[in-house]
């Protein structure tokens, strides 16, 4: 091309609104998702199990809530020893930003609790201030350690009431939930009791791995009966309470993984309490069968703008061992439920490439949560690999359907998976709070 030609024709290229264009037909480039930077609150919490957010100390700010459940003992050729006792540790935002954290232990191994699993962060004697109930256990004990505390605050110091003391149980925890169950004004602890080998809990009635029980609220100081209310057989590790089929009372649904027959199910209130039945009656019912052992189903409210609840699980699957296995796909998943929700479920996945580590005591994926976590004000959601090393968020884009991106590596069986904003300040953002038990350590994730 002539040099003289080259000038003009640049200048004609920039004045053109065309020239830019992309050719006809071309797709739309799409923005790349977007990347997230870690932050350790603490890199030494031993066997660092769950976490959740709440606000303890009465600030406008967040703190981290987490469980660890010690280290584990080494057997050459044998299956390592589990610790005898964990921790509970509050963190406390102590500077400006979220770069300062302290630490104040709720209670250490002295306590003598074994696997401490899910808190819950409540104003539990309505004093004003928030306190923490502790369920416990796991299959993993020499004995039976299954416990049910909660940790009164009373100016910094933390008084400890039992509910179920460690061990006096065959049953295990892992979450309780504060709400009037029964409605007769006082907030009760809904659980779910699980064990490795069948437990006869109800007379005249089978031997089951899973009990949903309640622990009926009281006028006394320890505010909790320690006598549980058998409600019925099933369930699993991670219930939650909600009124399922919107008739105006309280339901029960739950991922089962010790319990064989289903993934997920929900228990249909279908009676009042009454001096017979002090929680009411209730039917079990089947949501999915299709999906293997499940660890966490949760109801999403408007997950996709609508203003609707849309019922989430995560299966708990390893297809990688033993050889051969018939697991199904390690998933999220989001519900379709019907006119009638007595009947099955639909499951349609959001994930993939989620996959086990191909080994014993591994399955995928783990705990979720949900929330805004790319800034475009839609729901995102966010995955613990568990047995995938991995740490995911599945992006929601502007058709509701979702892509799936690492968020870490190296990040094996974490808990947590909380979204929320954890300074408060302006402009809001989320962050992606998880524990890491592979790495002993508390961390969240900032949108960059």
């Amino acid at each position: 091309m002539p040099a003289l030609i080259r000038p003009a024709l640049a200048v004609l290229m920039a004045l053109s609104p065309l020239a830019a264009a992309p050719p006809a037909g071309a797709p739309p480039t799409a923005p790349p998702p977007a990347s997230f930077s870690p932050h350790t609150v603490d890199p030494d919490l031993p066997g660092a199990a769950f976490a959740v957010t709440g606000n303890v100390v009465g600030d406008v700010r967040q703190e981290i809530v987490a469980t660890g459940f010690g280290r584990f003992t080494t057997v050459p050729g044998g299956p390592p020893i589990p610790p005898s006792a964990g921790q509970l540790a509050v963190y406390r935002q102590s500077g400006h930003g979220l770069d300062t954290w302290s630490k104040q232990l709720v209670f250490d191994t002295d306590a003598a609790i074994p696997f401490p699993n899910e808190p819950a962060v409540s104003d539990v004697d309505r004093d004003g201030d928030r306190d923490i109930v502790v369920p416990g256990g796991f299959f993993r004990c020499a004995t039976a350690c299954g416990s049910l505390t909660w940790w009164e605050q009373r100016r910094g110091s933390w008084k400890r009431h039992d509910i179920v003391p460690p061990g006096s149980s065959p049953l295990f925890y892992h979450r309780a939930l504060l709400v009037d169950f029964d409605r007769d004004g006082r907030r009760d602890l809904v659980t779910v009791g699980e064990s490795s080998q069948p437990v006869t809990r109800i007379a005249g009635r089978p031997a089951a791995n899973a009990w949903i029980q309640v622990f009926r609220g009281t006028a006394g100081p320890e505010r909790f009966s320690s006598e549980p209310v058998d409600v019925a057989a099933g369930g699993g590790a991670l219930p939650v309470v909600e009124d399922v089929d919107s008739d105006g009372d309280l339901d029960l649904a739950s991922p089962q993984y010790f319990e064989p027959g289903a993934g997920y199910v929900w228990l249909e209130r279908t009676a009042a309490p009454s001096r017979e039945h002090p929680m009411g009656r209730f039917a079990r019912h089947v949501v999915d069968t299709t999906q293997g052992k499940a660890i966490a189903l949760r109801p999403v409210r408007n997950l996709y703008g609508d203003g609707r609840t849309t019922w989430v699980g995560s299966n708990h699957t390893n297809t990688a061992f033993p050889p051969g296995s018939t697991d199904p796909t390690s998933q999220v998943v989001v519900f379709s439920v019907p006119a009638d929700p007595r009947s099955a479920w639909t499951a349609t996945a959001v994930s993939n490439g989620i996959t086990s580590r191909g080994r014993a005591g591994q399955a995928a994926p783990g705990v979720f949560g949900s929330g805004d976590l790319d800034g475009d004000r839609d729901v995102d959601l966010l995955v613990s690999g568990d047995g995938d090393d991995r740490l995911f968020w599945l992006e929601q884009k502007a058709d509701h359907t979702f892509a799936t991106h690492v968020l870490a590596s190296g990040a094996g069986q974490a808990g947590g998976a909380v979204v929320t904003d954890l300074d408060r300040t302006r402009p809001r953002r989320n962050e992606a709070v998880f524990t890491v038990f592979e790495s002993n350590s508390v961390m969240f994730w900032t949108r960059d």
